[in-house]
């Protein structure tokens, strides 16, 4: 019968030194820590981290967001255990609007990434939008917004902007679009009839053929859409957000796709910026080793 040897203990799966930024840590009894990792190889990972709270001041230090770590651990169980911590280079230098929209990247990491599941271009991307928050030379939208795309990308959720018509047509930079996420159909919007030289202000949607893009794909949830330019729809699909009219239209459309994936539930870092607007306020449930600062939510997806 296959299976390990009578007398024999399975073997232990051990992980040594991997690349890895810390996303999250939760109290765990008195001294210890539960902590989420994105890592270079393993993708999102779960830890305890024993007696992490006791440990000295220089150790401790380490159980930070934002910076660089080289981590080992062991165990066959989906929560492992840490057995090695040490960092792997300087803590990214953030401001406050800064160190508020890592914390929004993060906890998009947290909610949409199954553990153990390599994503090492992500993870690249994910340093690279770090080192452009502190660095502050691009607009905060363009780093939101294209780690947004990636991170649709590598789920295998971004829609085809380009080959979004129901029928099929190209895309008219020109042209206003009504976006509709559920279905990822883009419906053209035309001005209809004409009276005495003036236009009317109503415009309508074009009918879908095949089905009314109005709804969810699911058929049950209603879907508004978003409207939006064929340039901006084509622009997404680039990847292309140097443009500040692109970066104003694209704002609601990814807030909406991501709606999808997050669901209902609200992102806790939102709901914090918001009460941190006000003043103090304590960190997001579960705890984390630094205070979000406050920001503007608008700023955000």
């Amino acid at each position: 019968m296959p299976g390990v040897m009578a007398g024999h203990a399975p073997a232990v799966s051990t992980v040594e030194l991997q690349p890895t930024w810390l996303l999250h840590h939760t109290n765990y009894r008195d001294t210890s820590l539960i902590i989420d990792l994105f890592t270079l190889e393993h993708g999102r990972v779960s830890l305890m981290a024993r007696s992490a709270r006791s440990a000295r001041p220089a150790v401790r230090a380490l159980y930070q967001p934002f910076r660089p770590l080289l981590l080992s651990w062991t165990g066959e169980s989906e929560l492992k255990t840490l057995i090695g911590i040490e960092e792997s280079g300087r803590p990214v230098d953030l401001d406050n609007r800064g160190l508020a929209c890592a914390w929004y990247l993060s906890e998009l990491l947290l909610r949409l990434l199954g553990k153990g599941q390599p994503q090492p271009t992500l993870f690249a991307l994910y340093a690279l939008a770090l080192a452009q928050l502190a660095e502050g030379d691009q607009p905060i939208e363009v780093v939101l917004r294209t780690f947004e795309l990636h991170l649709l990308e590598a789920l295998g959720v971004l829609p085809d902007f380009l080959r979004a018509t129901p029928d099929g047509r190209p895309l008219e930079p020109a042209r206003r679009y009504r976006y509709h996420a559920g279905s990822a159909t883009a419906v053209a919007l035309i001005e209809r009839g004409e009276q005495h030289g003036r236009l009317k202000p109503d415009r309508v949607a074009e009918a879908d053929v095949r089905g009314d893009p109005a709804w969810h794909a699911d058929g049950v949830t209603a879907d508004e859409g978003i409207e939006v330019s064929g340039r901006t729809l084509a622009a997404l699909a680039g990847f292309d957000l140097d443009d500040a009219t692109v970066r104003d239209e694209a704002r609601p459309l990814m807030k909406r796709l991501l709606r999808l994936q997050l669901g209902e539930r609200p992102l806790k870092s939102r709901e914090l910026f918001a009460a941190l607007s006000g003043g103090p306020a304590a960190p997001p449930s579960g705890g984390s080793p630094a205070d979000p600062p406050a920001t503007d939510p608008e700023a955000f997806s």
